[in-house]
């Protein structure tokens, strides 16, 4: 098939990208003028520049192909007309101009976010039919824009919308604070227990290809993670183990979380740029429970979802010889 991938510069995007390549799928990448093409550069792909705001360039990349990968969005800003703009408004654009110049397109694929969903509750999972109910403006924007796949796509051209939970995996920048606290003979505990899914990047990168072809997962929602939900403290200590690093526990209280976001704000209010860390992402972080249903992803996209144990083996061996350290 020749596939369009949005945001294929990214972390999530690149690793899409290889992966279509891998089963011999044709894949155009939709770029600004100034993305950072570090992890494309050596990839036989076709380039088009702009943005997705610009509706005569979302017509442009969406014609003449087989599939969509939409991919592109933020997942920090300075407001929430920022998330709504990148996240659910060019999303309905490009729903759009699939709808007017490509409606014999074969999948629309969209990466939401376990954010979409909101925590769970005690002791159980989420399912995709349960109420919706995000915490940030990021989780929320996330839903408005599945909710514009649905209402421009649904009867009309297939689609499929994925949830990935936290995803790790080589060239993240994010969750690479804790293989770096790993790395210098600490591991992050919080006081207070909380429970969680994580995804490596190459399971997302898989699904995403499954479903291209799959007709199972037409105009369904899945929620992708490793079904094992862990503890931060449990996490460390599997990277700590993967890794073959000794290292002693970092007590984190509620508190200083807290104090680390209202500290991200000033700073990002000083440098007017958003940080890795704010409010919206600590009262994310302080659920106590992010767990989601994975069996019907498992059922229905026919992959295996890699452990924690042999994918932070690969992540951490990977910041290392790429001079992360």
């Amino acid at each position: 098939m020749r596939v369009l991938v949005t945001g294929a510069n990214g972390f999530v995007g690149s690793h899409i990208v290889e992966t279509l390549l891998e089963v011999k799928h044709s894949v155009m990448c939709a770029v600004r003028k100034a993305s950072n093409l570090r992890w494309l550069e050596n990839l036989s792909v076709e380039y088009k520049y702009g943005d997705l705001d610009d509706r005569k360039f979302s017509e442009t990349i969406v014609k003449d192909v087989d599939g969509v990968i939409h991919c592109a969005g933020i997942v920090r800003a300075m407001s929430m007309d920022e998330y709504f703009k990148a996240n659910a408004e060019n999303t309905k654009n490009l729903c759009e101009a699939v709808l007017k110049v490509s409606p014999g397109l074969k999948k629309f694929i969209f990466i939401s976010s376990q954010a979409a969903m909101g925590p769970s509750v005690a002791g159980g999972v989420k399912k995709v039919t349960d109420k919706n109910n995000p915490v940030s403006d990021y989780g929320l924007s996330k839903l408005v824009a599945e909710s514009e796949v649905k209402k421009n796509l649904c009867g009309k051209v297939p689609y499929t919308i994925l949830r990935p939970a936290v995803i790790y995996g080589p060239r993240d920048k994010d969750i690479f604070i804790f293989f770096n606290l790993v790395h210098k003979h600490l591991r992050l505990t919080t006081m207070t227990k909380r429970f969680l899914q994580l995804i490596y990047v190459k399971d997302v990168a898989n699904a995403v290809t499954s479903c291209l072809e799959n007709k199972k997962t037409d105009n369904n929602t899945y929620y992708l993670a490793n079904s094992t939900v862990y503890t931060w403290s449990e996490i460390g200590k599997i990277i700590s183990s993967s890794a073959d690093v000794k290292t002693i526990p970092l007590p984190v209280a509620d508190f200083v979380f807290k104090f680390a976001a209202i500290a991200a704000g000033s700073l990002s209010y000083i440098t007017k740029k958003p940080t890795v860390l704010n409010r919206q992402k600590i009262v994310e972080m302080l659920q106590q429970y992010w767990t989601a249903d994975t069996e019907p992803a498992e059922n229905d996209l026919n992959i295996e979802f890699t452990s924690l144990e042999v994918a932070s083996e690969i992540t951490y061996n990977w910041y290392l010889s790429n001079k992360f350290f």
